[in-house]
């Protein structure tokens, strides 16, 4: 018996809820996961988990050796990494959940970037547009925007994401701008339920914030349906700045209102909650929050090629571009 393998995979099960997830998370089969367990229950005379044909569950001793044994790998994988490393070098398998509007704007890039600095990290990335749980579904890393991350997550704030009311120039000549928030719901409206589920949006006009609650006319959870929307000349939509900078620029969308902005949020890593938290994800986070910080380069150079988009923008960050 390999009790530091026997642990790990009780651990993995207990976190992907079933044998046959662990197994495929893990790479291995069902039959070795299983045998793995009954050699731990063994060892330790304790029953860890409670097993049906319907439903799997956690014994009272199960969850106390779990919390421990977590703990425990941790610290264990640290000391690994630490002691294995030439200047903090990282190895492994490193697993990263992405949204698709984020991968394809910059995540990519980065991640190229990063596994050349870590030559012998072996990279993977999943794409999903829904909230993903580390935990559940066995990712080092989810990139996502921000939410309460609950219990068992530890959430960090990576970059702020500058959010804009657009449509098509074509679109405010037949409609008309908006004077108000209220206003939207006169409109045809193109919502990304992925980021808020509901169409209530907070927004920011003449420094007072006003939540408007919307009917869209389409509801996605994929940004890129958002986009081909408002490219048609039929809806207007809140979308973030960098996934539209190309169309800002060109002036093939337009913010709807001077004075009308949605509020800003965060887009964030979520990660398992741990004392010990891999080294490999401290250094994935920071790395990411050095590059991009509280002033993201696509907002200075839409700034710079869009100075007449400095009211839209965030004020702050647009008089310091302009000075």
């Amino acid at each position: 018996m390999n009790e530091l393998d026997c642990i790990r995979a009780f651990v993995r099960v207990v976190e992907a809820g079933s044998f046959s997830e662990a197994a495929r998370q893990t790479g291995t089969v069902k039959s070795v996961i299983t045998k793995r367990i009954n050699q731990l229950e063994e060892y330790l005379e304790l029953q860890l988990l409670q097993r049906s044909t319907r439903r799997l569950t956690i014994t009272d001793g199960g969850a106390d050796f779990y919390e421990r044994s977590v703990l425990i790998l941790s610290e264990l994988d640290q000391a690994k990494a630490a002691v294995s490393s030439v200047e903090w070098g990282l190895t492994g398998r490193f697993r990263v959940s992405c949204i698709s509007s984020v991968t394809a704007a910059f995540l990519a890039d980065d991640l190229c970037e990063f596994q050349l600095e870590h030559p012998d990290l072996r990279v993977e990335l999943q794409q999903h547009d829904r909230f993903c749980d580390p935990v559940q579904e066995g990712f080092d890393v989810c990139l996502q925007p921000s939410r309460d991350p609950g219990g068992t997550l530890e959430k960090v704030d990576i970059l702020p994401l500058q959010r804009l009311v657009v449509a098509t120039p074509e679109y405010i000549k037949n409609h008309g701008e908006l004077l108000t928030a209220e206003d939207l719901k006169k409109h045809s409206i193109a919502h990304n339920n992925h980021v808020q589920p509901d169409c209530s949006i907070n927004f920011v006009s003449d420094g007072e914030s006003h939540a408007v609650t919307m009917e869209p006319h389409i509801s996605t959870n994929t940004i890129w349906l958002l986009r081909a929307a408002v490219l048609s000349n039929h809806y207007m939509a809140i979308m973030p700045a960098f996934f539209i900078e190309k169309e800002l620029t060109s002036g093939q969308m337009v913010p709807v209102s001077a004075k009308l902005r949605a509020s800003r949020t965060q887009f964030s890593a979520f990660h398992r909650r741990s004392s010990f938290v891999p080294m490999k994800v401290r250094i994935f986070i920071n790395f990411l929050r050095r590059k991009y910080g509280e002033s993201p380069p696509w907002e200075h150079r839409i700034l710079e090629q869009c100075p007449q988009l400095q009211a839209a923008m965030r004020p702050d960050l647009a008089e310091n571009m302009l000075k």
